[in-house]
């Protein structure tokens, strides 16, 4: 059961590590540059930013919910959370790679926050 918990736990501070990366590489690399050229009306200039960053939050909550289930939650719930964050860091995993064909480098890391996920599972 330790090693469970150590596995949801580094998974989770895994998918919290990649979500801040991708945040701030996100916002200095993508966003500040396109507000920044004016291109955009003022409602898309509003709402742009929020659903940039959408998948930041998702897999930061995931992440933090995932520790927390480990931490503090019975072992059923975890197991739900546990199946919720790997199908949250699948699709962010599969979505990088198929739409950059594998030269994003963002895929790996979540790739293995699943991998980890999966094998608590059947420990």
């Amino acid at each position: 059961m330790i090693a469970q918990h150590v596995l949801f736990v580094t998974a989770g501070a895994v998918g919290v590590a990649v979500s801040v990366i991708h945040g701030v590489l996100m916002q200095r690399l993508m966003i500040a540059p396109i507000l920044a050229g004016g291109d955009l009306p003022d409602r898309s200039r509003r709402i742009f930013p929020a659903l940039m960053h959408f998948s930041t939050v998702v897999w930061f909550l995931a992440g933090v919910a995932l520790v927390f289930a480990s931490v503090y939650l019975p072992a059923s719930t975890t197991m739900v959370v546990a199946c919720v964050t790997a199908l949250l860091y699948a699709l962010g995993a599969f979505g990088n790679f198929w739409g950059t064909r594998g030269r994003h480098f963002g895929w790996i890391p979540l790739a293995f926050s699943v991998a980890l996920i999966a094998w608590a599972l059947v420990v």
